[in-house]
C-alpha cells in the first residue's frame, strides 16, 4: 500500500492508502491512543465507554456516512494490512476500512476531517471546553503539542499525572 494521506501524532493517526489491487479503491487506517488521552478522559466515562475510543468510532461513522453520499462503497477489512504504517506498543484502538468507487480528492478531503471529528466528539463527551481552531488541526505536530497542552491543564486541575497507563487508571 502506497499512502496518499498520513495524517499521524502520538495521539492518533490517520492514513489513507492505495489499495494495488482495484483501481479507485483506498484502504483506510485510523487510530487513537487510549493512555495519551486518558489526562482528560479520566474519570469522565463509565465502564466500557472511553470517549477517545468513541470518538474515533464516531468520526469514521460519519466518514463512512459521507463516502455512501458521494456514492462509494464501503467494506470492512479482514487481517492487519495497516500495520507496517502504523504505531507500536502502547494502547492503541484502531479501525480500518476499505474504501471504493469512490473520486480520490472527496476522499482525502473526508479523511482530512477525521482529526478535528475526533477531538470534538472526545471533548463534548468530557465537557472539555477549550476551542481547537481547525487551522490548528492541519499539522499534526502543532495539533499534538495543543492537545498536550490541554491534557496538562486538565490533568494538573485533577491532581492526576500528565502521562500514565491505561491500564494503570484505576487507585
Amino acid at each position: 500500500m502506497t499512502d496518499i494521506f498520513r495524517y499521524k501524532n502520538r495521539f492518533m493517526y490517520f492514513i489513507l492508502g492505495r489499495d494495488g489491487a482495484v483501481d479507485r479503491s483506498w484502504l483506510y487506517c485510523s487510530g487513537v491512543s487510549m493512555s495519551q488521552f486518558l489526562p482528560i478522559t479520566r474519570g469522565r466515562h463509565g465502564l466500557a465507554s472511553n470517549p477517545a475510543m468513541r470518538g474515533l468510532q464516531i468520526a469514521d461513522m460519519n466518514l463512512s456516512r459521507d463516502l455512501r453520499d458521494n456514492g462509494a462503497q464501503i467494506a470492512t477489512v479482514k487481517g492487519n494490512p495497516c500495520d507496517p504504517l502504523v504505531p507500536k506498543g502502547g494502547d492503541w484502538y484502531r479501525q480500518m476500512l476499505l474504501i471504493s468507487n469512490a473520486d480520490e480528492q472527496i476522499v482525502k478531503e473526508l479523511v482530512g476531517r477525521g482529526p478535528l471529528e475526533l477531538i470534538g466528539s472526545v471533548f463534548k463527551a468530557c465537557m472539555i471546553s477549550d476551542a481547537v481552531p481547525p487551522e490548528a488541526a492541519q499539522q499534526p505536530d502543532k495539533f499534538e503539542a495543543l492537545l498536550a497542552g490541554i491534557c496538562e491543564k486538565y490533568s494538573t486541575q485533577a491532581g492526576w499525572p500528565t502521562t500514565a497507563s491505561a491500564k494503570g487508571f484505576r487507585k
